[in-house]
């Protein structure tokens, strides 16, 4: 029978390009903030998520690398990499082990260090996460395909580029509030007129901002004086690029993966109070918002409001999101975990609130979903 599983403690470096600080140190930092608001942990694993320290931090084994950082020994040690999606990988199998016995105790660290390179590079390997033979060939990269989306979303639907820019608008305010997001400032509704094209009709802030990272969770079979307990896991996987899907605007790998979740949990959508989306791009907030079923096809830009995070009962990326708090990649999904987690944690209620997080590589073409709820 499986074990239940608890978050019991977390902890996050803020986004930034830190100059100053290697991959080494920012996962140390990470791990120090994790135990000075819990205490010590004493874990017999640990998870590492990292996209892509090879052509990073020209590190290969960087999982054993920050054990030996840590100090910490004896342990089983593993990194886990899918893309962007690599954090919320490493929470499904941290979530495996110890709800399987095979681990008692284990510590994940999503780590990502980008800014010692110039901009073009880094361009270069976030391009990497598609088929690096059809982008490679075509000259296709992230930012052409989320706007190709955008094109056909709109024509489709029948929005304006207007129309779509309220969620950065909405997740830079939300950003102010995040004391480790990396966009700490608000936008204007016309704030887009001063911001270069990227790719027609997307713009440089309907984009992520690169930057560095790194948070924790201790993930444990104990739920100790406070936890969070994981009740639900999902995952699924579809094409690597959206426009030979049948449907481009609807990524059936997110659906699929918040369903399972959702089942494994037990609840329906409108259980959920507090959840994390990935939208790397703009468009790709619209549609996620979509796939997982929280609003009706072609209605999402008409239920985000500037003033508010809330659709209906739920709130959405309270943190900013990967727009506006940042998207260290390989450790967006423990950022994101990490955020639902503190939010739960805030509730008076223990077993009423719900939270979620999404995550995807890509264009939705390997998702993973995560449900939580507070016990203690």
């Amino acid at each position: 029978m499986a074990r239940s599983v608890f978050i019991n403690a977390g902890g996050a470096v803020e986004v930034d390009r830190h100059f100053d600080k290697g991959f080494k140190a920012l996962a140390l930092e990470a791990f120090r903030r994790l135990e000075s608001g819990y205490g010590s942990v004493e874990p017999d694993t640990l998870v590492i998520s990292s996209m892509a320290p090879e052509s990073m931090s020209e590190q290969i084994g960087i999982a054993g690398v920050i054990a030996d950082h840590l100090a910490l020994r004896r342990l089983k040690v593993f990194r886990v990499e899918m893309g962007e999606a690599s954090g919320l990988a490493a929470i499904l199998t941290a979530y495996s082990l110890v709800s399987s016995g095979l681990s008692r105790g284990v510590l994940v660290i999503g780590v990502e260090k980008v800014s010692e390179y110039p901009v073009s590079l880094i361009a270069k390997v976030y391009s990497m996460i598609g088929d690096s033979d059809y982008t490679g060939l075509y000259g296709i990269s992230p930012a052409s395909e989320a706007a190709i989306l955008a094109k056909i979303y709109m024509d489709r639907y029948g929005y304006s580029y207007e129309d779509l820019f309220k969620w950065p608008v909405l997740m830079h305010k939300n950003a102010v509030k995040n004391p480790h997001a990396q966009l700490r400032f608000m936008l204007k509704s016309d704030s887009y007129k001063d911001s270069p094209i990227i790719s027609e009709p997307l713009r440089l802030l309907d984009a992520y901002p690169f930057g560095d990272g790194a948070s924790a969770l201790y993930i444990s079979g104990a739920p100790g004086d406070t936890a969070v307990e994981i009740s639900g896991v999902g995952s699924s996987n579809d094409s690597c690029d959206a426009v030979s899907r049948e449907d481009p605007l609807f990524f059936r790998s997110v659906r699929e993966s918040f369903d399972d979740a959702l089942r494994m949990a037990g609840i329906a959508r409108d259980r959920v109070k507090y959840i994390e989306i990935h939208d790397s791009y703009t468009p790709y907030a619209y549609i996620v918002l979509e796939s997982l079923g929280l609003v009706e096809r072609g209605d999402a830009p008409r239920k985000i409001s500037m003033e508010s995070s809330s659709i209906d009962t739920t709130y959405v990326n309270i943190s900013g999101g990967l727009k506006a708090r940042g998207h260290p990649w390989g450790a967006t999904g423990v950022y994101q975990t990490y955020e639902v987690f503190r939010s739960l944690l805030g509730e008076a209620e223990l077993s009423d609130s719900y939270g979620a997080v999404q995550s995807m590589n890509g264009p939705g073409s390997q998702s993973y979903s995560v449900i939580m709820r507070r016990v203690r």
